[in-house]
Formats: structure tokens, C-alpha cells, sequence
């Protein structure tokens, strides 16, 4: 078995664009009832019920899309450099004194 760790983060450090743009992808209705993959720009994201976990594994693979922000790929590189396969963005998270903040 592979254990994978799981880094956890506020919200308010995902630049509003890309928080927006998550959301969005989460909220759209699936075609013809069936739960689509969601991918932002090629990152691949699941829904949770505080958030999304959203897979690290493509800042091994390439780079950064032009449409990330450089605070969130930031984040995903971080995580998967500590061992991470994913990112949890959990609004009951607290703010964390290290990173900047996109309130």
C-alpha cells in the first residue's frame, strides 16, 4: 500500500480567480446526470463538502499553465514537494500566518 500525505490550506490563500474558477467547475451541472472529471487547466480537482481537493501531480509533469496563478501553483508545488498527492482548500481551515492572503 502507498501512503500519501494530504496538505491542508485555507481558502484565503487561493487567489480569488482560481477559487472562483474551482467553484465554478464544482457548481455546473453534469451532463446528463453523470459526475464528470473535473479539470482546471489540467489540474485535476474533486468536490468536498468544505471545498476541493485539487491532485499535485501535474507540477511534476509540466508547467505551470498560463491560466494558474503563480500563488496556487506555488501551493501545489509545496505540497507535492513535502510528499502530498493532494490538496485539500477546506473553509473551516484557518488562515495560516506563513502565506499570503487573497481575502
Amino acid at each position: 500500500m502507498h501512503m500519501s500525505g494530504l496538505a491542508v490550506i485555507s481558502p484565503l490563500h487561493i487567489p480569488a480567480a482560481d477559487r472562483d474558477a474551482i467553484a465554478a467547475l464544482i457548481d455546473a451541472p453534469c451532463p446528463e446526470g453523470l459526475r464528470a472529471p473535473l479539470d482546471y487547466h489540467g489540474i485535476v480537482v474533486e468536490a468536498h463538502a468544505f471545498g476541493a481537493f485539487l491532485n499535485t501531480g501535474l507540477v511534476v509533469e509540466d508547467d505551470k499553465p498560463a491560466a494558474v496563478s503563480d500563488a496556487l501553483w506555488a501551493i501545489l508545488d509545496a505540497a507535492e514537494a513535502q510528499g502530498c498527492d493532494w490538496v485539500l482548500i477546506d473553509r473551516d481551515e484557518p488562515p495560516s500566518d506563513q502565506l499570503p492572503r487573497f481575502d
